[in-house]
């Protein structure tokens, strides 16, 4: 069964300046349609031959996104499956807390995605910090991009996968995906999923850096975290079976001129990851035909 685990939904409504400058920045080469609006065929289009997924929107303020919790509930029940999906809340606002309780228990959002340097701020804050506290408390995995981005929000030195460091020291029970494997960072990225069991990474976004990708993936098996790996495309900016394919001409790559290389066993394992196991969610049950 393959699982994605970064997919994206949003609406032109849910965008502003500077997010819509910026946009024109992302690369497409392979996504599947437009990047700007994702409906419900053109979701489970995008996330083909993907079983289970995870979908989410952001709460960034300071980058000119707003999604809000509700109308992602709502994209989960349209799409049905075994779809589930993570809230967002941007921490600034004064009541994140009760936002993020509210979000669970009433719209059934079975986790958190936050973006520091999206939203302008560093994942040490204090604010930032009650966040995790409550994520750790209610038992929910928090999806963080810590790396790299497309706007001129943030600063760069907050967003570096490393500071995670100190927050899975401070909430140890917390568990974390680092999305885009925190590239540009890949290095520290690995070097904090073996310092902390409850860290994980994705590859999503990276089918767009194949280079990026491959030295990812041999620097987290070097450092004996491979099996932390999680699938994830971004869609709709990569479609999952676009991304499923860069992975496998990569770790053909590697197998060929590789110092370190991705076995066809391993990328196997890395696509089929019990990724929902790991991560402590319940999958929607089928209903019967």
């Amino acid at each position: 069964m393959i699982t994605d685990v970064h997919t994206h939904f949003w609406i032109p409504d849910h965008q502003a300046s500077p997010w819509t400058d910026d946009l024109t920045r992302v690369a497409r080469k392979h996504a599947q349609g437009a990047i700007d609006e994702v409906t419900r065929d053109g979701y489970r289009a995008q996330v083909e031959p993907a079983e289970r997924t995870i979908v989410f929107g952001l709460q960034a303020q300071a980058s000119g996104i707003m999604v809000p919790n509700d109308a992602v509930a709502g994209f989960v029940r349209d799409i049905g499956g075994q779809t589930v999906g993570f809230l967002s809340v941007d921490p600034t606002r004064h009541d994140a807390v009760e936002e993020i309780e509210r979000a669970h228990f009433d719209l059934g959002l079975a986790g958190i995605k936050l973006g520091p340097i999206y939203q302008g701020t560093s994942p040490l804050h204090p604010l930032y910090l009650r966040v995790f506290s409550a994520a750790e408390r209610l038992g929910l995995p928090v999806m963080i991009h810590q790396g790299a981005i497309f706007t001129a929000a943030g600063r760069l030195p907050d967003a570096n996968p490393l500071l995670l460091d100190d927050v899975a020291t401070a909430f140890p029970e917390l568990k974390i995906i680092i999305a885009h494997m925190g590239h540009p960072w890949i290095y520290e990225t690995v070097t904090v999923m073996r310092r902390h069991r409850h860290i994980f990474a994705d590859t999503s976004a990276i089918p767009n850096r194949p280079t990026v990708l491959a030295n990812a993936l041999c620097a987290a098996k070097e450092y004996g975290v491979l099996a932390k790996v999680l699938f994830g495309s971004d869609s709709p900016m990569v479609g999952t079976a676009n991304a499923i394919d860069t992975l496998q001409r990569v770790a053909t790559h590697t197998q060929k001129f590789g110092l370190t290389s991705i076995t066809d066993e391993e990328l196997h394992d890395l696509l089929h990851r019990p990724s929902f196991d790991l991560l402590g969610i319940t999958a929607p049950a089928l209903e019967p035909l």
